[in-house]
């Protein structure tokens, strides 16, 4: 059980490095932080960028939400 722990967590690592990877090599400006993001379309979220070096979505109003509020590890996958 344990094994399968490890290995989950670091998918999950490996999915936010690759994620932070696309933000930093973006050549999108967010319309609500004025820095990079990617464009998203997942629940009612828009965009995802790093705010304080983290994973952040935000909705058409600006609005900022965890990466850990709704989407599962598979969600954030298919942003992938």
């Amino acid at each position: 059980m344990r094994n399968l722990k490890e290995r989950f967590k670091k998918l999950e690592q490996d999915v936010f490095v690759e994620l932070v990877k696309r933000i930093t090599k973006s050549k999108y400006i967010s319309k609500h932080i004025n820095d990079k993001a990617i464009e998203v379309n997942i629940f009612d979220y828009v965009e995802l960028a790093l705010i304080n070096d983290r994973l952040t979505f935000m909705d058409k109003h600006g609005h900022q939400y965890s990466v850990y509020t709704e989407c599962s590890l598979e969600d954030l996958v298919e942003l992938l």
